[in-house]
């Protein structure tokens, strides 16, 4: 039995006040959702380490006028990002000496993501994500129908999630609104609401997780990736996008079963729709429901006809099924729509173990 490989590719750079994310699903070129798309948007399957610029450490201010005049903004962090991430990691540190306070923290962690130097982002992006109601005054753009505003305990429970009107089921590692696992002493520590956040703070925050667990993953930290994804889905239990990418993890920590219940019923959006029923296949195929995952594959290729992800697992589900010619064919193609892709290694490696062992399933 050959197991799949999963992972995510995970570069997201939004912010609250004008969205700008490149996500980028496998390295399908075809398939990439555009730096500026709007939310939801395509979640990404499988982890590349992002490249390693060296950084330079003279700071890059030509043009920005003496510090202390600056007008800092998340606008203007944003604004140079991606053109260039070294000066934006100055630009935040100098707002951060001039008391920017959570908002320089975040642009430079968005700036760190974009340097490579993912597991500090990682780190900044989970501590953020727990600061209450920050920044004061900042309401992020609606990615959801808007709600009432809800009670802020110390420690969430039931009763909470029941005023959100959360009727989805709870994340992996959470038991009445907490988690089990190493995320607890973050809740606990009653800095994960507090008595001024609103819905649209409470929103902001679950996004800067969904952040922290694209970089745990790329810095290929599952356990910690699983954390945050669970934290920003306490925060906001709606958010489709962070129910597929936890799902992913889920896959990937052999927790199959929770993978599926994160997924159903599936999202609406057609992209992120078809990047959940590559996961659910997944899911279901390591919990030996074949026929089902045949069934959400299909789907997503009629969704997606090219979408490389999909392609590489109806390979390993026809290898599955012994049918290995079929199987041959998927990852061929896989390899011919995106050669440089992740899922293109994959395919590779998979046709050279068909090769060593043809009858093998």
């Amino acid at each position: 039995m050959r197991a799949m490989q999963v992972g995510m590719v995970a570069v997201a750079l939004e912010s609250a006040g004008g969205s700008a994310r490149a996500t980028v699903v496998g390295a399908d070129a075809a398939e990439a959702s555009a730096p500026n798309a709007p939310r939801p948007g395509q979640v990404s399957l499988h982890t590349v380490t992002p490249g390693m610029p060296v950084r330079t450490t003279a700071r890059t201010t030509a043009g920005m006028g003496n510090g202390a005049a600056r007008n800092f903004s998340f606008a203007a962090c944003q604004a140079q990002l991606a053109d260039d991430p070294d000066g934006t990691r100055d630009y935040a540190d100098d707002w951060q000496d001039h008391g920017g306070g959570a908002e320089a923290e975040y642009c430079g962690a968005l700036a760190d993501m974009a340097l490579g130097d993912v597991g500090d982002a990682a780190a900044t992006l989970d501590r953020l994500s727990r600061v209450a109601h920050w920044p004061q005054g900042w309401v992020a753009p609606s990615r959801h129908p808007p709600s009432p505003p809800v009670p802020s305990p110390s420690v969430p429970s039931r009763a909470v999630t029941a005023l959100r009107g959360d009727t989805t089921p709870q994340p992996a590692g959470v038991v009445g609104g907490a988690q089990q696992n190493g995320t607890q002493a973050g809740i606990q520590d009653g800095t994960q609401a507090g008595p001024h956040d609103t819905p649209e703070s409470l929103r902001h925050r679950a996004h800067v997780a969904e952040e922290a667990a694209r970089a745990w993953q790329a810095n290929d930290s599952p356990r910690q990736a699983l954390d945050s994804a669970t934290y920003g889905l306490w925060l906001d239990p709606h958010d489709m996008t962070l129910r597929v990418i936890h799902a992913r993890l889920c896959v990937d920590m052999g927790m199959a079963q929770q993978a599926v219940a994160d997924l159903t019923p599936l999202p609406g959006d057609t992209a992120l729709r078809v990047d959940a029923l590559v996961t659910r296949a997944a899911a279901n195929r390591a919990l030996g429901h074949i026929d089902l995952a045949v069934t959400d594959i299909a789907a997503a290729l009629q969704l997606s006809p090219h979408n490389v992800a999909a392609e590489l697992e109806c390979g390993i589900l026809h290898e599955r099924q012994g049918r290995m010619e079929d199987a041959r064919a998927d990852w061929q193609q896989v390899i011919a729509l995106a050669p440089d892709s992740h899922e293109a290694d994959l395919a590779r490696q998979d046709l050279s173990l068909l090769e060593a062992d043809p009858a093998a399933p």
